[in-house]
This record gives structure tokens, C-alpha cells and sequence, in this order.
């Protein structure tokens, strides 16, 4: 390696680990010990970036010192909930969502996290090649320098006229984790800003990856019976161990853990294929696109509890602060997964709609002020021009037209999900993953967001889909893989009639054990 690759590969562990470092409390606290914590630290430092950047523009100040200063609230005011609520800290009893703690259920969990991160690793190898896209260098790696400009100058910079491709209203995350890497390495090149974006790609992949994992893992320890708690309460799995035998000593089944960790690592490898090149040349569309399958997979597949919850805002924030289309699908399923929310029993009273009423209205409070500041400032791009009715319905046909050989998948995802709905709906509902019309609502939302904005558009509309429409339908692509990981897990937690349980001559004593092991606090700190 040369010493200009040696100082870039450097400059960019120096930025996630600026960018980890402001992201970690927040994502401590709020989703706990769970494995899918560690890829969404650093996308929860890129929101910061994001927002620090939005406020450095409204109030003026440097990035850097709002950067700074928002981790360093935000991290004060979670050990201040903390002193206040001691069982809400990582030492309490209660983080979370309880499950079996049997040494083959964590073990499946930490193999599923090193297959997932190795394979992310291996899709990297793009980065070998110095390529900076070309919407990379007219727009995402050219704002970082503003955002570390004055505050004067970067409203001028904001509002010339005389750019010909920069869309200066784009949404500002992947520029400002770009300017974070570029201010706290000293290195200011495109590339430095190429290899950041490209290693937040693949957390935000990682952590749509896990949350196969973590379905496979949450399925077994379900059909193994008990060891979950939803809402406070203990929910009833599958089948109970031999009498005699606590719930706790049934092992989970292999079959769902197993298959969970092969569709992750293959949704991995599938999702690079999908992707490339953009995924390492700069763009943004496979971030916000990841991201969003991911807020789908955390908020309208999963078991809905606090860990869900935090990733869910944290993927949607990332997803709706990077691009246009992102923003418009982000907004959508902050509708969706509060729709979700209303409708689960977990919550009761007033409790079941004010608290994720409350959540969506913060979360689009923080996903509109850019775009409020942009129409405010009038920055170029910040408004939109519209086609006449007339010329519509032959842009809309375009489109289609456009759009459909990209979306082959389509046509095995469907008829899956049709058969899997008649076939293994009672088997889907008591392996724990939500309901298949929710992420087929979440798919359309996306290819709404982006079709509209091609039609609704001024542009000729086919130069504008041959040079896009990769890249435009990532979203809803990854979401039909998605889609079919999540069917072989239910499929695979179907298999045999029974969990397996330990053999008829275990003594008293360890029956005990398990019996104990069973209420008492998992280990602080250690990934569930």
C-alpha cells in the first residue's frame, strides 16, 4: 500500500471513530446491548454531523463546535436520565427485550454479527480502485468545504446561481461527515470523503443484515417458549419443554438461527451487487436506500420494543437527511411505523397513541428543518418546478417503462409473499415478524417517492431515467430481497414439531441453574 492509501485508509478510521464517538451514548442508551448497536454508533454520529451542519447554518458557529457540542449534550442528558432512572442504565434490571439465554442462542448471535461484518469487508473491495463518481465530485464531496467555511460565506455559497449541477439544497449528512473526516484529519481530499461514505454504506447495511440475525435468534427463542418480554409482559412461544423442565431449559432450535444468519450474509452480498458502483464511489443513494430497508426491517418487521424503536428513528434519520428521495420516503414511514406503534398492544391507555405520536412529531420536526431552512434562505435548488398536466401521463409512462427492468425481483418477491401469507401466516405471527403488507407499504412508498419526483420533474425525462434509474431503484429492490430473507426465516422456523430439550438425565441442579438463569439480569455490557 502507498503511503497516500496508508494516510487515507488512517484518516478514515480517525473519522468513524470521531464520527462512533458522538453517536455512542445516545445509541447506548437507547438500544442497549444488541449487536445492531455497533454499525448504528457511527450512522448516529452522521445524524449529529447533519444536524450540526443544519445549525451551524441557522445560528452561525462552526461545524465542528456544534458537532461537538450536540454529543456532548446529548451524551449529559443521557446520564442525567440515568442518575434519575438508575434502572434505565446499563446496570438496571430491565434493557430492552428479555430473551432465553441459552449458550447456542448468544453464540448464533455474535457468528451472525462476524459473518455480516467479514462480508461487509469483502464488498469493500471496490474501494481498492481510487474512483470518485461523478455526482460524488460535483456535489457531495464539494459541499464539505462550505460546511467549513464562515457562516457569511457558506450562505453564499448556499445560494449562488452560478453552479451548473450543484443541487445545494440536497440534504446535508453525507456532506457534513465529509466535512467532520475532513476537519478532524486535516486531510481534505474527495477521496478521505469517497471512504467514509462508503463504510457508513455498509453499517447501514449491516444493520438491515442483523436484523435478519436477529429475527432467526428472536424465532427460535419463541417457538422455544417464553424468555421475551413485550410491553413489560412475558409472551408464550411455541411449545413448552418436557414436564419437569422450566421453560428456559428448552434449547432453541437451530433450523430459524441458522437460516437467519445465511440470508444475512447472502442479503450482504446481494445488496453490493445491487449498489455497486455507487456504494463505493461517493454517491448517496445506496446510504439512504440501506438505511430505509433498515428502518422497515427495525420498525414494521421486528417485535417492537425500545432497542426496535432506537434503531428504527436513528436508520430513518440517516435515510431521510441524505437525499431528496430519502427524505420523502423517510416521512412516510415515520407515518407507517407510528401506525404500527398505535396499533400494538404493548402499550396501554393513552400510552398507545401519545407515545409514538410524540416520537413521529419529533422525528419529522428533525427531518423538515432542513428543507424549511433551505426555502428560508432560498438556496439553489429548494424549489421545485412542475410538469403540465399534459405532458404527465406521457412522462409517468417513461417512467414505468423506465423503471421496470430493474425491478425483475419483483416477480419472485410477489408470488412469495402471496403463498407465504396463505401458507405460513400463523407460522409468521409466532416467530414474531410483523405483519408482509407492512414492508410491501413501506416498497410502494419508495417507488411513489421516486416516480413522483421524475414525473413531477422538468428535466427530458429520458436522459434523466438512463443516467438515474440505477441508482433510483435501490430502495424498493433491496426491500423485495429483504422481503424474501424474511420469508425463508419464517419458513425455516416452521421446520420439526418441536424445540429441541436437554436429555432426560439432567440432574435437579441444573435444572435450578436454568431456572435462575432465567430471571436474572443478563450480563452488563455483553451483546444479546
Amino acid at each position: 500500500m502507498n503511503p497516500a492509501a496508508m494516510n487515507t485508509a488512517l484518516a478514515t478510521i480517525v473519522a468513524l471513530l470521531a464520527l462512533s464517538a458522538a453517536g455512542l451514548v445516545p445509541v447506548a442508551a437507547a438500544v442497549g446491548p444488541r449487536w445492531y448497536a455497533i454499525p448504528l454508533t457511527p450512522l448516529a454520529g452522521a445524524v449529529v454531523a447533519a444536524v450540526a451542519a443544519t445549525a451551524s447554518l441557522s445560528f452561525g458557529g462552526s461545524l465542528l463546535d456544534w458537532f461537538v457540542g450536540l454529543a456532548v449534550g446529548a451524551a449529559l442528558v443521557v446520564f442525567i436520565v440515568w442518575m434519575q432512572r438508575p434502572e434505565l442504565g446499563p446496570w438496571g434490571r430491565y434493557s430492552g427485550r428479555r430473551r432465553a439465554g441459552r449458550v447456542r442462542y448468544r453464540a448464533v448471535g455474535a457468528v451472525g454479527f462476524l459473518a455480516v461484518v467479514a462480508s461487509c469487508a469483502i464488498c469493500l473491495r471496490g474501494l481498492r480502485t481510487p474512483t470518485v463518481g461523478f455526482d460524488a465530485r460535483a456535489l457531495w464531496v464539494m459541499r464539505p468545504g462550505w460546511f467549513l467555511q464562515s457562516h457569511a460565506q457558506l450562505l453564499v455559497d448556499m445560494r449562488v446561481r452560478g453552479l451548473v449541477l450543484t443541487q445545494s439544497a440536497y440534504p446535508p449528512l453525507v456532506s457534513a461527515s465529509a466535512a467532520v473526516a475532513w476537519r478532524v484529519t486535516g486531510v481534505h481530499t474527495a477521496r478521505l470523503g469517497v471512504t467514509t461514505i462508503a463504510v457508513l454504506n455498509m453499517c447501514a447495511l449491516s444493520a438491515a443484515a442483523l436484523a435478519i440475525v436477529d429475527a432467526g435468534r428472536t424465532a427460535a427463542a419463541r417457538r422455544a417458549g417464553g424468555g421475551l418480554l413485550e410491553g413489560g409482559r412475558p409472551t408464550q412461544g411455541w411449545g413448552t419443554g418436557p414436564i419437569g423442565l422450566p421453560e428456559s431449559a428448552v434449547r432453541p432450535p437451530w433450523a430459524p438461527m441458522v437460516v437467519g444468519v445465511l440470508a444475512a450474509v447472502l442479503l450482504v452480498f446481494v445488496s453490493a451487487g445491487v449498489t455497486e458502483p455507487f456504494l463505493t464511489n461517493g454517491y448517496a443513494d445506496p446510504l439512504w436506500s440501506l438505511a430505509a430497508v433498515g428502518a422497515v426491517a427495525f420498525g414494521l418487521q421486528s417485535l417492537t420494543d425500545r432497542s426496535t424503536r432506537a434503531a428504527t428513528v436513528v436508520l430513518l434519520l440517516v435515510a431521510g437527511l441524505t437525499k431528496d428521495e430519502g427524505f420523502v420516503t423517510a416521512v412516510a414511514l415515520v407515518a407507517l411505523v407510528a401506525a404500527r406503534s398505535i396499533g400494538w398492544d404493548g402499550l396501554r391507555g393513552r400510552r398507545r397513541w401519545v407515545a409514538p405520536v410524540v416520537l413521529a412529531v419529533a422525528e419529522l420536526a428533525v427531518l423538515a428543518w432542513w428543507p424549511v431552512l433551505m426555502h428560508a434562505i432560498g438556496a439553489r435548488g429548494a424549489s421545485s418546478t412542475f410538469t403540465t398536466s399534459n405532458i404527465t401521463a406521457s412522462r409517468a409512462s417513461a417512467v414505468v417503462h423506465g423503471m421496470s427492468p430493474y425491478l425483475h425481483v419483483l416477480v419472485l418477491a410477489l408470488p412469495l409473499s402471496v403463498v407465504g401469507g396463505l401458507a405460513l401466516a400463523a407460522v409468521r405471527r409466532r416467530a414474531g415478524l410483523g405483519n408482509d403488507l407492512w414492508a410491501w407499504l413501506a416498497l410502494a412508498v419508495g417507488l411513489v417517492a421516486v416516480g413522483g419526483a421524475l414525473v413531477s420533474g422538468s428535466g427530458a425525462i429520458l436522459p434523466w431515467i438512463r443516467s438515474t434509474v440505477h441508482r433510483i431503484t435501490e430502495y424498493p429492490v433491496l426491500e423485495a430481497w429483504w422481503i424474501i430473507a424474511a420469508w425463508a426465516v419464517v419458513a425455516s422456523s416452521g421446520i420439526g414439531g418441536r424445540a429441541e430439550s436437554p436429555s432426560s438425565d439432567a440432574s435437579v441442579e441444573g435444572r435450578e441453574q436454568s431456572q435462575s438463569a432465567q430471571t436474572a439480569p443478563s450480563p452488563v455490557g455483553a451483546p444479546s
